[in-house]
């Protein structure tokens, strides 16, 4: 312990050395004055809940039949013999799991068209999206 602090005691660091703690101890300075810019993006606005009770029973008959599926899939993933045989089907049950998740945020918001909009998976936003595919709901002239 003595050695340490003797050889210690004379250590006199290089110039190079020097400049780097000035440009860290700079560095350091300023993280605390301005904050630090996240490497995350912001989360979009989500939509207001809806007004509507009917709205948040069907939200809440959805996420039951997303978490019945969810447990299903788990069972099923843990038969190494069914994993080896249906992957293919495993990764479709949790794609409708998905989905039913994204279609329960949408039935509980007030803003539909703002929640449909925030909807991760490109095919069902883009379907969601279309026109219609029947003359049923367009305006009548």
């Amino acid at each position: 312990m003595q050695q340490l602090q003797r050889s210690n005691a004379g250590y006199s660091p290089s110039e190079h050395q020097k400049r780097v703690d000035e440009i860290h101890a700079a560095l350091r300075g300023e993280a605390s004055a301005t904050p630090r810019v996240s490497l995350f993006r912001v989360p979009p606005e989500r939509s207001a809940l809806s007004d509507e009770p009917l709205d948040h029973r069907l939200a809440e008959e959805l996420d039951c039949i997303q978490r019945h599926l969810e447990q299903l899939g788990a069972v099923l993933a843990g038969n190494p013999l069914l994993v080896h045989r249906h992957a293919t089907q495993l990764q479709s049950i949790d794609l409708v799991n998905q989905v039913l998740g994204h279609l329960s945020r949408i039935v509980s918001a007030k803003d539909k068209e703002l929640a449909v909009e925030q909807v991760s998976l490109r095919e069902l936003r883009c379907r969601l999206q279309r026109r219609p595919l029947t003359p049923l709901f367009e305006s009548k002239s």
